[in-house]
Formats: C-alpha cells, sequence, structure tokens
C-alpha cells in the first residue's frame, strides 16, 4: 500500500526557538483566539497560538504554519496580525488574548523548567504536526487540526 500522506517540516529556525526556550521558567501562559463573526448566529473561536512566557522575558510562540497544514514556532507580532485580519475580513473575524496561566491546562506548568520541546524526527526532518511541551512531571501536547485550529491536551508517557 503506497503512502500519500505529504508531510510537513519543521523549520530550522522554529526548532532553533524551541531549543533556546528549553531550560527556561515559565511566567505566564498567553492564549491568542480567532473570533469569527461572519455568520452572526453561530460564533466560531479557534486558537491560533499558544505564547509560554519565560521568568527572563523570552517567549516561545507555537502557532499554525502559513498553510495551515502544520505547527510552527514564530515570531508573533498582535497588533499587526489583529490589523490583517480586520482589513482582510472587514472586522468579522477578530483576534484576541487571552491569560490562560489560571486555566486547569496550564497552571500547573507555571513556574516550571521547559525542560524539552520533543518532536518526531522522520528520516532527518522534524515533522511539524505535534509537540510535546516537556516540565518534569508534567507534560503537554500540542497538535493541529484542520478546522479547529490548535488542540492543547495532557501527555502521558505510555
Amino acid at each position: 500500500m503506497e503512502d500519500n500522506r505529504k508531510d510537513i517540516y519543521f523549520s530550522n529556525e522554529a526548532l532553533a526557538r524551541f531549543v533556546s526556550a528549553q531550560g527556561k521558567t515559565v511566567e505566564k501562559i498567553v492564549c491568542h483566539l480567532w473570533q469569527n463573526n461572519i455568520n452572526t448566529n453561530e460564533t466560531i473561536e479557534i486558537i491560533d497560538n499558544v505564547e509560554l512566557n519565560f521568568t527572563d522575558k523570552h517567549k516561545l510562540t507555537i502557532s499554525c504554519n502559513e498553510n495551515g497544514d502544520g505547527l510552527d514556532a514564530i515570531a508573533f507580532n498582535p497588533q499587526e496580525l489583529a490589523k490583517n485580519l480586520r482589513e482582510e475580513f472587514e472586522g468579522k473575524i477578530k483576534l484576541f488574548a487571552i491569560n490562560a496561566s489560571p486555566t486547569e491546562m496550564w497552571k500547573d506548568v507555571i513556574g516550571k523548567t521547559l525542560e524539552q520541546v520533543r518532536v518526531t524526527k522522520l528520516n532527518d526532518f522534524y515533522i511539524a504536526d505535534s509537540v510535546i511541551l516537556n516540565f518534569g512531571e508534567e507534560k503537554r501536547v500540542i497538535s493541529i487540526s484542520p478546522l479547529d485550529g490548535l488542540v492543547i491536551d495532557y501527555h502521558e508517557e505510555d
């Protein structure tokens, strides 16, 4: 059986961003959401990116890539993105930030060190389908869904 899957890979820049965040202490987690009001009867919200803020003021932002078919670690400018969305969608898609630090998903990683960002290696490349954030006893997995944006969950070792 032939494998027709087209793998999407992390760039060297994204991998470098992951490595540079390792060993840093988490101060705050911010989720940037897209709110789609095109259909006024059905507002849709998706997670566009997750921004880990560290105590040394360094940030790691994990997002969808430009094509929406994989993950990326980006240099994020929320003001520029919000402006572009306003112009392109005439205000019907908005970007807003949520402090996710006190949520059930993230409260246990605040003050912990990001020990490792794990990605899946295939031959000489790293597949951009998910990342595992290892905070020691706490681990989170971030993946992408074509219709739902980023998906964040607890990660348990097998």
